[in-house]
């Protein structure tokens, strides 16, 4: 049995299984210790232990935007990167959530994209897209708005590799279930096309981890770290 179809890598394999679909990425390396894929020096790995990390990642000569799954919490200090870990999530029911009645939620045009910018660089773990960035995935991926009535109240897309994110809820709108919304509209979006909804959340992002496990979401076993492998 290789690596990846051990039973409690089911996050792990829905991420990869994904990418190598609906992305495009190769196959690099799977066997019974490892899987690698990549595409344009961009990689996503899942290791049976950091020694087997490291080892791979020198004979396969892994250089560029890494983003290394199943590591356990002190993986980057075990791999000496720099990165914060995070926790990878995967909506594995094969029926989405029901929508919400009380928000209407539209797909944002690309002059909105200097708004989007200058709300979401306001997060903490601000992944430093562009404002030239935000344009592009709005043109080809899609921010979606979230309405109450006339008011602007939220948004969320998808990043580069089709996994869920910029979710961004205006601070007057928080805590009025908004963002649950507007990720029940992403999850069904997401579903349409065949693909598995996955997101990573930043493991001391306490209010996004919950929204998760309220919304049904499983949470891989180990930690995602996305670092840069010189």
């Amino acid at each position: 049995m290789k690596f990846i179809d051990s039973p409690h890598l089911k996050v792990e394999k829905a991420v990869i299984s994904d990418m190598l679909v609906h992305e495009g990425w190769n196959e690099l390396v799977n066997d019974e210790r490892a899987v690698i894929i990549n595409a344009r020096n961009k990689y996503k790995c899942v290791f049976k232990d950091v020694d087997v990390c490291k080892a791979y990642l020198k004979k396969y000569d892994v250089k560029g935007e890494a983003c290394i799954l199943g590591l356990p919490a002190d993986g980057a200090e075990l791999l000496s990167v720099h990165a914060c870990a995070c926790k990878t999530y995967a909506y594995l029911s094969d029926m989405p959530p029901a929508l919400d009645d009380g928000v209407t939620v539209k797909r944002l045009a690309p002059t909105l994209a200097q708004t989007v910018y200058a709300a979401y660089s306001e997060h903490e773990h601000f992944s430093g897209y562009r404002v030239e960035d935000i344009d592009r995935i709005m043109r080809e991926r899609g921010i979606f708005g979230a309405f109450r009535g006339s008011s602007f109240v939220g948004f969320i897309g998808r990043h580069g590799d089709g996994n869920m994110g910029i979710l961004h809820v205006y601070e007057a709108f928080r805590r009025r279930g908004v963002g649950a919304a507007l990720e029940k509209f992403m999850i069904n979006y997401v579903m349409t096309f065949g693909r598995t909804p996955i997101c990573d959340v930043y493991v001391d992002n306490g209010a996004s981890v919950a929204l998760q496990k309220k919304l049904g979401l499983t949470a891989a076993d180990g930690f995602t770290f996305w670092t840069e492998i010189a």
